[in-house]
């Protein structure tokens, strides 16, 4: 069933339902835990805030390993459009070094915020690093992100709820609704 929203005089609708996001989820910490099950460096899950918030918290539950939980805030975005620019607003707690690191991003959308923030990671020497994200927007960043665990592609349109907004707003919602006016 579609449902409609509107934020800021934009309307949107609903385009990935809370049980496909659950599936989502479910299959991404399967996977995860696959591949970390063995390790024996400490595990850091690297959340990025704020559209991350929602889907880490989902996802760590269902994790059967022993790690730890940090967040940095990056900020890319104002409105439905990207600014270009890269703002650090929050730094991770603890070095990487030595560790292995997965972060977690809501959506890869130009690319531009977790490039920045894997290169920063990169030279703070991490036995590994990946990059679990929900949703992906390939026609926008052209495949240059790698993407170790991905929920699903989606084309290049602006999406909002389960943690992901429009300044601030929709973040609360259940399911994922896209900009359609």
């Amino acid at each position: 069933m579609i449902t409609k929203r509107t934020y800021f005089g934009k309307e949107f609708e609903t385009f990935i339902d809370e049980i496909e996001i659950r599936e989502m989820v479910k299959v991404l910490a399967e996977q995860i835990n696959n591949d970390y099950a063995d390790k024996k460096e400490e595990i850091v899950i690297v959340s990025i805030l704020d559209g991350s918030f929602i889907f880490v918290a989902d996802l760590v539950r269902r994790l059967r390993f022993d790690h730890k939980l940090d967040f940095v805030k990056i900020k890319s975005y104002e409105g439905t459009k990207s600014r270009g620019k890269v703002e650090h607003l929050l730094e991770l707690s603890a070095s990487t070094e030595g560790k292995h690191i997965l972060v977690v991003e809501d959506i890869i959308d130009t690319g531009l915020t977790i490039d920045a923030f894997i290169g920063k990671i990169k030279g703070q020497k991490p036995v590994s690093l990946k990059v679990c994200a929900l949703f992906s927007k390939p026609e926008v960043h052209n495949d240059i992100i790698p993407i170790d665990y991905l929920g699903r592609e989606i084309p290049p349109c602006f999406i909002i709820g389960y943690g992901l907004d429009i300044n601030g707003e929709g973040r609360h919602l259940k399911d994922i609704y896209q900009l359609v006016t």
